[in-house]
């Protein structure tokens, strides 16, 4: 083994030279550095840090002018390829051609009697739907219209709530639109809402919209607005409810505006995609009727507020769960005044001219409905007689 000039092996001389000293190791030690000493390094590391950000933002800059960002790309190639599919879907199955011409209605019944989850049946002016749609998995279009109303999307949901109510007069307003005859093509429908639980299920229902067909879509800065589109003629309307019926506050107890819902004017919410609203029409967003009580209606608001804003609840020494009873009288008071007025005296609609559907940011985004490929097979007239043969 090689030994130095003092003894030791190399390998050990090395290992001493690598060990600091003693006063370097002080000197590196924030609690032996004064500190002047401390300041001036965690400057220098500041300056450091912030230099190297500086060409990483830089960088990305000069990279996104030259290309797009690899999940904007990744998304504009499958909005391009859903397309492209949906295109061969309707030419191959006739699949989003317009509605049979004739079809029997008034043939199905609904339930109209009020109980403890919908107490407002009774109300004159519910929305009420006559739909068709397809009569199963690779099934053929029903000639029979079904019905169904709020009872039947409470249900679904699984609770009565403002909002379930709201989407389903505004999708009943624009269906008036879409389909003529009174009688809506769920095949032929494809609808956005905001984040909620309660217009996302009623929309839903409504439409039979899905995310996995891309016939579904979230929007969160829609707030409480909808936007249906038919897909065979690419019509399109936005609605919402006119100033009046809102229960909520436009300026919290916090202090913080709602900026997806502000008040329905020029704008109903924050969607890019929404046009303003022509000023002829500022005159019919806000409700006409009178509101017996209206004193009911700002403490239905505050209710709401404490209940979501539970910091501010504290300062104001409200407990919002000795308030549910009070709360949901409430509600129920707000629904009926509502909806004994018709539904073109609460809520408005406006069209989306030129509107391009994007299809939801999901996986798979979108397929093919194996439901709607035989829809307009041809009927047998008397298919039981040739079973019995």
């Amino acid at each position: 083994m090689h030994r130095t000039s003092g003894g030791m092996s190399s390998r050990e001389a090395s290992r001493r030279r690598a060990l600091p000293s003693k006063a370097q190791t002080d000197s590196d030690n924030p609690k032996q550095q004064s500190g002047t000493e401390v300041r001036s390094n965690r400057l220098a590391i500041a300056i450091q840090a912030g230099t190297v950000l500086a060409f990483v933002l830089f960088s990305s800059s000069i990279k996104g002018q030259d290309s797009e960002p690899p999940i904007s790309a990744f998304w504009k190639q499958q909005q391009a390829k859903y397309e492209a599919a949906e295109a061969e879907q309707k030419a191959a199955w006739k699949a989003f051609d317009a509605p049979p011409a004739f079809i029997h209605t008034d043939v199905d019944t609904m339930d109209k009697t009020p109980t403890f989850y919908a107490p407002i049946q009774t109300c004159k002016y519910l929305p009420e739907f006559q739909s068709i749609f397809t009569d199963g998995a690779d099934g053929r279009y029903f000639t029979f219209a079904m019905t169904f109303g709020m009872k039947d999307i409470i249900r679904y949901h699984g609770h009565s709530c403002e909002h379930l109510y709201y989407t389903a007069a505004i999708c009943r307003l624009i269906c008036n639109q879409l389909f003529t005859n009174g009688v809506v093509d769920r095949t032929l429908l494809r609808g956005m809402c905001g984040a909620t639980p309660c217009g996302v299920d009623s929309l839903s229902y409504i439409t039979g919209g899905r995310l996995r067909y891309g016939t579904l879509r979230i929007e969160p800065d829609l707030g409480h607005a909808i936007v249906l589109q038919r897909i065979d003629t690419g019509e399109t309307w936005m609605g919402a409810w006119k100033d009046g019926v809102n229960s909520f506050n436009a300026v919290s107890v916090s202090g913080k505006s709602n900026q997806a819902i502000p008040a329905p004017y020029k704008r109903w919410s924050a969607w890019k995609g929404e046009p303003d609203t022509p000023e002829s029409q500022f005159a019919d967003c806000k409700i006409k009727w009178e509101y017996e009580h209206p004193e009911r209606r700002t403490r239905l608001r505050d209710i709401k507020d404490y209940a979501k804003y539970p910091v501010e609840a504290e300062k104001a020494k409200v407990d919002p769960s000795k308030l549910l009873d009070e709360l949901e009288s409430l509600r129920e008071y707000h629904l009926r005044q509502v909806f004994s007025h018709p539904l073109e005296a609460s809520f408005q609609i406006k069209r989306v001219p030129d509107f391009k559907w994007e299809y939801p940011h999901v996986e798979p985004m979108w397929v093919p409905r194996p439901d709607q490929r035989n829809k307009w097979a041809a009927h047998e007239l008397h298919p039981e007689k040739e079973m019995e043969q």
